[in-house]
């Protein structure tokens, strides 16, 4: 395949088109790199902005290009072994149901309950991926707190 053809050759750039400004790391990268940040940070970051900041830098020695925002870090770190999320909520009043996860994006599932004359209602919303769950009373996750843990999931000895 030439260059006519559409397929450039891997050393050269096609004409008119720029380099990119951005890549994304790759998610195994991350989560390594966050947990080695989580070990140096005495286990525990407390919050999501300072694990991000202490993060990126790690990623930029590797490529100057590696953006990572926040919702992507707990995205990413939310399904890794050897991390913890924890997350504080404040109440919000809402009337609005609720659609998607506030933490992770998934859909949710009503929790339903049955009155003393048979009819239904909603009590709240659980997410169907996380712990995440609410009652009618919105609860919106406020801070993020990321913790290195064993990859069984137990808390880590304290280094001496």
């Amino acid at each position: 395949m030439s260059a006519k053809d559409g397929g450039a050759s891997p050393g050269k750039r096609r004409r008119g088109v720029p380099p990119p400004k951005y890549r994304l790391p790759p998610g195994d990268l991350v989560r390594s790199v966050a947990r080695r940040q989580l070990g140096r940070m005495g286990q525990a970051a407390r919050s999501q902005a300072g694990l991000r900041r202490a993060v990126l830098p790690s990623l930029a020695s590797k490529d100057p290009l590696f953006v990572l925002g926040g919702w992507r870090l707990r995205k990413i770190l939310l399904d890794s072994p050897g991390i913890r999320v924890d997350v504080r909520y404040a109440e919000r009043p809402t009337r609005r149901p609720l659609q998607r996860c506030p933490v992770c994006r998934s859909p949710v599932r009503p929790i339903r309950n049955r009155t003393l004359e048979g009819d239904r209602v909603t009590l709240g919303y659980r997410c169907t991926h996380c712990a995440y769950w609410t009652h009618l009373r919105r609860r919106v996750p406020v801070r993020y707190r990321f913790v290195r843990v064993g990859l069984d999931g137990e808390p880590l000895d304290p280094v001496e």
